[in-house]
């Protein structure tokens, strides 16, 4: 909502608007994204890695080269895990997203009691190798 209130200069939570907005915006972010989402989000990652060696990703493509499943996890999270890992939550949201995929997030509890976030996962199916892969 943030963005159309964004783009079209309404003060933020005055904007009125219908269910297809949404779904307008959605196509929209969509085309702009074009079919090379992916290797944007791998870029980003080799960038990410590049600016801070503590980055950490990892991904897995299929037979025909594309994306299968991919965890990335920021320096600040990974030193979080290093400090707070004792315990290690997984919660996956079950493809709610554009990609219909599994989007999966490993949290844990710092000592302050408040939920941090460890890493974050796209999987393309529920298997176990994809799993091994996080």
């Amino acid at each position: 909502m943030r963005i159309i209130e964004l783009e079209n200069n309404v003060k933020h939570g005055h904007l009125q608007f219908l269910a297809k907005d949404i779904h307008n915006l959605f196509g929209k972010v969509s085309r702009m994204m074009g079919p090379n989402d992916a290797m944007e989000l791998l870029k980003f990652c080799k960038n990410a890695k590049g600016e801070n060696p503590m980055f950490q990703y990892a991904f897995t493509l299929d037979k025909e080269n594309k994306l299968e499943h991919i965890s990335w996890s920021p320096a600040q999270c990974f030193d979080w895990y290093q400090r707070f890992g004792d315990v290690v939550v997984f919660d996956a949201t079950y493809k709610v997203n554009s990609y219909d995929m599994p989007f999966g997030i490993f949290v844990g509890v710092d000592d302050h009691g408040r939920t941090i976030l460890f890493s974050c996962a796209l999987l393309r199916s529920e298997i176990t190798s994809a799993f091994i892969c996080l």
